[in-house]
């Protein structure tokens, strides 16, 4: 019996406690006010085959890859201003774990899990109107063309920093951000390590188009050169550039324009341990005008715009002409085959870069879209590439024609929460590129590249 007593007596105990403790950490809520804290959790998982062709040599073999990319996020509303989020992220081909070790997926470490977001979000910071974002997050600007996060990317860019939102009750949007980007940028993305380096700014928006964003941004870097020798490492080599800019979006009765408009200045020292160092005057305009028309559930689009952007000059010293794209989001503006800009391409790979760089781009192109129904959108482009500078070809000749791309995609929404995406693109190489590839092993003919892909979001 004093067994049972204490059993009984325990539970008693274990039960009051309970409750008491339920009534401290959970409070009654009133049905009225939303509860907190709110978590939500949501994920995706996106696969993507492509078939890559992008060698100008009907002979070559294409690539086969197969990317698998695995989210999985947690939203927190801890109350009605603060908010946190993080989102698990694995990405890689298939068959993809440590390759070098030869066991492929039976390999447990996973060399690209990570977190592509952890932040923390505080509205109403210090002040009404004020938000402030600190941590890792997805950051992109205007349309992405020289601040992005590089979603299409398998694994895509992060940005470890903070940023500052400030609105006014008008809807004038005034914002800063820092972020430290100093580790190993994505092959996609960057040639070369940079590390560490820096990328801030500030941008207003005002209320008067759909779109009308001042900006100004600020990178920089300090780096390491190559090994030298017996000497070890040469000095560090650093650069600091500004980019000032405008961006206008607007639509009016179906007609619609798009411009951007950006000048790059400041110095870079190329070899400081000589004493050689330049400075950086470069710019960029871009602009589109089209029509969008709709009928029922039809609707679409027709448009032409044109891309430029300058490449270094040789003719002038100590002045580097050659526009630089910032951390761009690849894939959304020349050309879905993602051979522009230069700057950005890999150096290294099974597909070589041509062997053209910083030679600016002239892009004149033809766009059209197509909705038949709520579920299928067409897209179809046409781009006529040049380079900006001269570029020299044997027998003392020089040219600027590198090309023509015509893309085509396919969108369809299967379910609301599963959609394909399909693509294809050709190439046709120009003087410049059939000229410059012979040295590269790329050949003269037709490149081409297609793609499939599955995204189930949840």
């Amino acid at each position: 019996m004093k067994q049972l007593y204490r059993v009984v007596v325990s539970c008693t105990v274990l039960f009051y406690h309970s409750v008491l403790l339920s009534q401290i950490v959970f409070p009654p809520q009133d049905p009225a006010k939303p509860s907190y804290p709110h978590v939500q959790l949501g994920g995706q998982i996106r696969y993507r085959g492509e078939l890559d062709g992008r060698f100008f040599d009907a002979a070559a073999k294409p690539l086969f890859i197969n990317m698998l990319r695995t989210q999985l996020n947690l939203r927190a509303a801890l109350n009605e201003d603060i908010t946190v989020f993080i989102q698990i992220q694995d990405s890689r081909n298939f068959g993809e774990e440590q390759d070098g070790a030869w066991r492929g997926t039976l390999d447990g470490r996973a060399d690209n899990l990570d977190f592509r977001q952890a932040w923390l979000e505080w509205r109403n910071f210090l002040t009404p109107g004020l938000t402030m974002k600190l941590g890792r997050q997805m950051f992109a600007t205007n349309n992405e063309r020289l601040v992005g996060a590089l979603d299409w990317h398998n694994v895509g860019r992060a940005y470890d920093g903070a940023t500052l939102v400030y609105t006014t009750p008008d809807k004038i949007q005034a914002r800063a951000f820092g972020f430290v980007l100093g580790n190993d940028e994505l092959l996609m993305t960057s040639a070369d390590r940079q590390n560490p380096q820096g990328l801030m700014g500030i941008d207003l928006t005002l209320p008067w188009q759909q779109a009308f964003n001042l900006y100004l941004y600020h990178d920089r870097a300090e780096r390491k050169l190559r090994p030298f020798g017996f000497l070890g490492m040469a000095d560090s080599t650093s650069f600091q550039r500004f980019t000032a800019g405008l961006y206008l979006k607007n639509s009016i009765d179906g007609w619609e324009y798009e411009f951007e408009g950006a000048y790059q200045f400041g110095s870079k020292q190329d070899v400081p341990s000589l004493g050689q160092s330049s400075s950086i005057a470069a710019y960029l305009l871009t602009g589109y005008f089209g029509k969008r028309f709709a009928n029922g559930s039809q609707s679409g689009s027709v448009g032409i715009g044109v891309d430029y952007y300058t490449g270094d000059n040789t003719s002038t010293a100590n002045v580097s002409e050659g526009f630089n794209h910032l951390t761009t989001t690849i894939h959304k503006f020349y050309g879905y085959m993602d051979f522009f800009p230069f700057t950005i391409l890999p150096n290294a790979g099974l597909r070589r870069a041509p062997a053209i760089t910083n030679y600016g781009l002239l892009d004149p192109y033809l766009r059209l879209t197509y909705t038949p129904d709520a579920k299928t959108d067409l897209y179809l482009a046409w781009h006529y590439f040049f380079a900006q500078q001269n570029v020299a070809l044997p027998q003392s000749r020089t040219a600027t024609h590198l090309g023509i791309e015509i893309d085509a995609t396919l969108n369809y929404k299967i379910t609301p929460f599963l959609a394909a995406q399909f693509g294809a693109s050709i190439f046709a190489p120009g003087e410049v590129m059939q000229e410059t590839n012979a040295s590269r092993g790329l050949g003269r003919d037709l490149g081409y590249w297609g793609y499939v892909m599955l995204t189930a979001t949840f």
